[in-house]
């Protein structure tokens, strides 16, 4: 039966093959999105997204992408759906609750560049204070402003802002480009961080790129002007989040001790 199975090159029907596991086969990554976003924002995840879904496909599984809206998330869509596991990325905490209450029981249910008071849930970021105290022992440069790539999440953009250890004067949160270089004409020959490489590329109309150094979040480095300093954390944040669901998807009461996955970049 099996030599007349590849002999017709036949493929299993992943429904078919549903029924059996009780299982859909389907992995979903829920996006929020703000209004008006700029294209900082925009291409910030297309690098996690691709590799994330291919190794997830590479593992049998479909990924199911959704875009919600940041302020107010409509949720109907997912509820036409059966997920075996999700990713939820860059989620207002007063949002969260309300997005996880609409899978059921035993589904994982993985948060991405958020920080969420709830141990129940694991959350996957980067180690951003790791990025800044290393950025700070392994080179001379005394930084004197830093530029955080604006999230959903306020508690990430707080937990950014305490870990370059930088006054309110000096930090900056991406909002457009009128209000980026207004900052950056007050800070034009001094050294500054930034953080996401397409923000960057907004940056150096404005200042000259050697004098910044980017912390590159979005797994983009090659797009940076040669004379900018960079700080990578590669597919450590996809790789991370993809074994993580794979541990849960195998018993979803046996995951890491601690809720929150801190990713490392590849400079240590």
């Amino acid at each position: 039966m099996l030599d007349a199975a590849k002999q017709l090159n036949y493929v299993p029907n992943l429904a078919a093959r549903s029924l059996v596991k009780q299982k859909s086969g389907l992995i979903g990554i829920l996006i929020n999105r703000a209004e008006n976003e700029g294209f900082w924002r925009q291409f910030r995840y297309s690098q996690f997204i691709n590799r994330l879904e291919q190794l997830l496909s590479g593992y049998g599984y479909h990924v199911v992408l959704f875009g919600l809206d940041a302020a107010s998330p409509k949720l109907d869509i997912i509820s036409e759906r059966k997920l075996d596991g999700v990713f939820v990325v860059d989620v207002k905490t007063e949002n969260f609750h309300l997005i996880s209450s609409h899978f059921s029981v035993g589904v994982p249910l993985i948060v991405v560049d958020s920080i969420i008071d709830d141990a129940l849930f694991y959350k996957v970021n980067y180690d951003y204070l790791d990025a800044f105290e290393t950025m700070q022992a392994t080179t001379s440069v005394q930084y004197e402003y830093v530029i955080i790539d604006n999230f959903n999440n306020k508690e990430l953009l707080e937990h950014i802002a305490f870990a370059s250890k930088l006054g309110p004067d000096s930090i900056h949160i991406m909002q457009n480009d009128q209000a980026l270089e207004l900052f950056l004409r007050k800070h034009e020959h001094k050294k500054g961080i930034i953080l996401n490489e397409f923000a960057a590329i907004s940056a150096a109309k404005y200042v000259d790129p050697a004098n910044l150094t980017v912390i590159c979040s979005a797994g983009c480095p090659e797009i940076l002007p040669l004379s900018a300093g960079r700080f990578t954390f590669g597919d450590r944040k996809p790789e991370a989040a993809f074994q993580l669901m794979l541990q849960l998807l195998d018993n979803s009461m046996k995951g890491p001790d601690s809720s929150y996955i801190h990713v490392k970049a590849d400079n240590n």
